[in-house]
């Protein structure tokens, strides 16, 4: 059983919503409590906006497959971590998933998305950690492993 010592620093992460394309979580690490978000899709560039179509390419689009947050916080350590628990969460569904294929057949996924650190300038994205760092460090395995950095045509 934790005490309340120790659950200060037990690491989580929990997915908290979608929109527009990202996808926040509401993590717990290094006994701090915060919340990063991850871009998981382009989006088409809005009716209305006060970016320039350039600009939101850059600042929107440019963050696919990044997460982001205060830079401080997205130390190496954290965003393996990060993987890790996302990892682990995937794998346990996957799994459930297999032990039913008539229920599932085409939706199981063939892959996971290792998202690594960015921080964000006025020429665009810069990543933090490599992708290979993160997904070694996060012990997932190369065989389900995706960049998704990369774009896949």
């Amino acid at each position: 059983m934790l005490n309340k010592s120790t659950q200060a620093h037990r690491s989580s992460v929990h997915w908290l919503l979608s929109y527009q394309g990202r996808h926040t979580y509401e993590c717990a690490f290094a006994g701090e409590q915060f919340r990063v978000e991850v871009q998981i899709a382009k989006e088409r560039y809005p009716e209305y906006s006060n970016l320039s179509k350039e600009s939101f390419e850059r600042s929107v689009n440019g963050a696919v497959g990044f997460v982001t947050a205060a830079p401080s916080r997205l130390t190496t350590d954290f965003i393996a971590m990060f993987n890790r628990l996302r990892y682990e969460e995937w794998s346990a569904q996957v799994s459930e998933m297999l032990k039913q294929p008539e229920r599932f057949k085409g939706f199981i996924p063939e892959g996971f998305k290792v998202y690594v650190g960015a921080v964000y300038s006025p020429t665009g994205w810069s990543r933090l950690q490599s992708f290979e760092e993160v997904r070694g460090l996060a012990g997932i395995p190369p065989d389900v492993a995706i960049d998704p950095t990369i774009d896949i045509q």
